[in-house]
């Protein structure tokens, strides 16, 4: 067996980290996607990306894992797991995951367009006049985040794990709203026993199960489900 788990911004958003897209208090409602997140503009708003995501580090830096973020820890320690996140944060990290392929980038991390160089600046700010350490570019460092309009390598990965899905394997998806990844989408005919968590009904039910509550409250029941699993033939 093979625990593959999913998650999207409502897995931090317990911790107290805002969402992008959740109704009045998204991170899009105050800031404009075309300007902050959008690869072929952001150089154009150089001042305004950095601030927001100087802001976005500044954040992560006040909040601590939650419970769920608890569990897939444990969960790695105990099974065969694969932790996919479309989340920057590292609070999965924190928890004590490891080798978490974040589809999105890292937001712990600064990324350099002119030399390939990557770095870790943790939850500093950026300042406007800081160069890239290995080539001293300025202008071609930006957060080590996927925007809009830009690839993801790492889309790849996802891909390929899904597509090598068997009977055996457990599939949790938490806390995503599916509007960037359609994993619904993805995993409908797809091998494997599927759970769904989330504060809304998935747009396609490709599920076994699908638990509408917070993650901290769901994650205990899908503990339960998972040992159940593990112990069947």
């Amino acid at each position: 067996m093979k625990l593959i788990v999913f998650s999207g911004a409502g897995l931090s958003a317990e911790s107290g980290l805002s969402t992008f897209r959740g109704s009045s208090s998204g991170l899009w409602h105050n800031y404009d996607i075309n300007k902050v997140c959008n690869y072929r503009t952001w150089k154009q708003n150089y001042d305004l990306v950095h601030g927001f995501y100087s802001m976005r580090r500044n954040q992560l830096a006040t909040v601590e894992p939650n419970s769920a973020h608890r569990m897939i820890a444990a969960w790695q320690k105990i099974y065969e797991t694969v932790i996919l996140t479309q989340n920057v944060d590292d609070l999965l990290e924190r928890a004590g995951c490891t080798d978490v392929i974040h589809l999105h980038g890292f937001l712990p991390e600064m990324y350099c367009e002119a030399c390939g160089h990557i770095w870790t600046i943790g939850y500093e700010d950026w300042n406007l006049d800081d160069r890239c350490p290995k080539c001293n570019s300025r202008m071609g460092v930006k957060p080590h985040v996927v925007f809009f309009n830009q690839e993801a390598p790492r889309y790849r990965d996802l891909h390929r794990i899904i597509r090598n899905l068997t009977k055996n394997d457990f599939v949790v998806v938490a806390g995503t709203s599916a509007q960037v990844i359609p994993i619904s989408s993805y995993l409908f005919d797809r091998p494997g026993h599927k759970i769904f968590n989330g504060l809304e009904p998935p747009d396609v039910d490709s599920y076994h199960e699908i638990l509408i509550m917070p993650a901290t409250q769901a994650f205990p029941i899908i503990d339960e489900r998972l040992r159940a699993w593990n112990g069947c033939d």
